[in-house]
């Protein structure tokens, strides 16, 4: 076709051209295979090396992690701090290799150091140091052959003052639940250090008692002590805490954990003041007791049987009695028949002689008689005594001056409580500010713990879980 922009046979010559095709192809083949072996190799053998410096290094972390904690609990091992510290560093190591063995992924060169020291008056350390060599599989193709990775953790341990406070009241007895209460408080008390803890003992049942002051060396006295405990008597819970209070006040290591761990299987029943005498007794002062009610040991009731004032310091244990009658009685009713005192006393003050009010925290309703409060039923007496033991608590975690002691004040007390079978339950929350229990009316200072046992069999079980939180907020 004349003058067509078409022209056939020069189409056709070109399409037969030989070559030109293949050059085309050929050219692609090479270009995409430079990319492979420049960028898409190298990049995938980048994301595996690195994938693998990325869990190597992280599982390094973790077993320094573990070994460091482990470490800071190993600190409690041993009878001085040059023992402490060995077992700590000991321990440290076998918690490291348990989770990072030798030649894990073909890591070489491993290099573990675990230092324990004293950091503080009241603070120890431990401190693992590792490093391993990981070697590369792909970036060996660019000359690099490992890559040395490291890590350091360090658990640090506060040095912990604990008063248990341990209730012998005699239901304790009649529940079978002496015996595993006393078991379960020594093992409590082999989970701390000696020469750097301070452990002391109390007891309470009617009357109590320091049983053991605050010391470094705490295991022989306060673990006899535990094993020779009788349970009998009342639940004078107010006077219990506050005596603990002063213990730990009186030590006075404010760098330190200070903490209450108090153990009952009741509801308070009893109160430690100044009782006014009626006339009809020889002298009519007041006179210091401690006032309870009964109680059925077939039901747990409260009964309206009011019995006359006792002493409230305990005799050493093991004791013949807790329902020793206070010596100033005479011409009183009660001095014959303890069941007679509501004819002898006039009423309950509205304060126990520890400073802790019977009314001001308003836990439990209470009936007023005269200047204070009634003491003819036996429920109020339970009521005020309830209020009085969450009125210690409130003022211990607020770190109120005692004022039977100078007004000396321990600030950042922590009160950890241990119920048993039939306890009031908010009570021993709102004692140790557990922050399970919202709203608290009484929340002020360090948030506690309660554990709660259903019976004897769950008493070690429970101990230990304070003793667990303990040394968790000691780290």
């Amino acid at each position: 076709m004349s003058g067509s922009c078409f022209d056939a046979a020069s189409f056709d010559a070109r399409r037969a051209r030989p070559g030109t095709g293949r050059a085309r192809r050929g050219f692609v083949l090479i270009t995409t295979c430079a990319m492979v072996l420049l960028v898409l190799l190298p990049a995938i053998g980048l994301a595996i090396d690195a994938g693998m410096i990325y869990m190597v290094q992280g599982v390094l972390s973790a077993a320094s992690d573990a070994a460091s904690l482990a470490g800071a609990r190993a600190l409690a091992r041993g009878t001085d701090d040059t023992a402490q510290r060995a077992n700590a560093e000991s321990t440290a190591g076998t918690y490291f290799r348990a989770n990072f063995p030798a030649g894990y992924f073909g890591t070489t060169n491993l290099q573990v150091t675990n230092v324990a020291a004293t950091d503080s008056t009241y603070m120890r350390s431990i401190t693992t140091t590792a490093s391993v060599d990981l070697p590369f599989i792909f970036m060996r193709a660019l000359g690099k052959d490992h890559i040395t990775l490291s890590t350091t953790a360090k658990a640090t341990r506060r040095d912990v003052n604990i008063m248990i406070v341990m209730d012998r009241s005699t239901s304790l007895t009649t529940s079978g639940s002496c015996a595993p209460l006393k078991a379960a408080a020594v093992s409590f008390v082999e989970k701390f250090a000696e020469s750097r803890d301070n452990v002391g003992l109390l007891t309470f049942a009617t009357s109590s008692r320091v049983d053991v002051h605050l010391t470094t060396t705490f295991k022989a006295p306060v673990e006899a002590t535990l094993n020779s405990v009788i349970c009998s008597g009342g639940t004078s819970s107010a006077q219990a805490l506050w005596q603990s209070y002063q213990e730990l006040s009186g030590v006075a290591q404010t760098g330190a954990l200070n903490v209450i761990v108090f153990f009952t299987d009741g509801r308070p029943t009893a109160v430690t003041e100044s009782f006014p005498y009626k006339a009809n007794c020889t002298v009519h002062a007041a006179k210091l007791g401690v006032l309870t009610p009964g109680y059925s040991t077939t039901t747990g009731l409260v009964t309206n049987t009011i019995y006359g004032l006792y002493n409230q310091v305990a005799t050493a244990q093991p004791m013949a009695t807790d329902l020793t009658v206070i010596a100033d009685n005479a011409g009183c009713a009660f001095r014959n028949d303890q069941t007679k005192v509501t004819s002898d006393v006039s009423y309950a003050p509205l304060t126990d002689i520890w400073g802790n009010s019977l009314t001001a925290t308003a836990y439990r309703s209470v009936t007023t008689s005269g200047a204070g409060l009634s003491i003819t039923v036996g429920q109020n007496v339970e009521n005020f005594s309830s209020n009085a033991a969450d009125h210690a608590a409130l003022r211990i975690r607020r770190g109120d001056p005692d004022p039977l002691n100078g007004n000396r004040t321990l600030p950042g007390v922590t009160i950890f409580s241990i119920g048993l079978g039939a306890v009031d339950d908010v009570l021993l929350r709102r004692i140790a500010n557990d922050p399970s229990l919202t709203p608290n009316p009484v929340a002020a200072g360090n948030p506690g713990r309660y554990v709660y046992a259903a019976d004897a069999t769950q008493l070690n079980l429970a101990f230990t879980q304070v003793a667990s939180e303990m040394l968790r907020l000691a780290r």
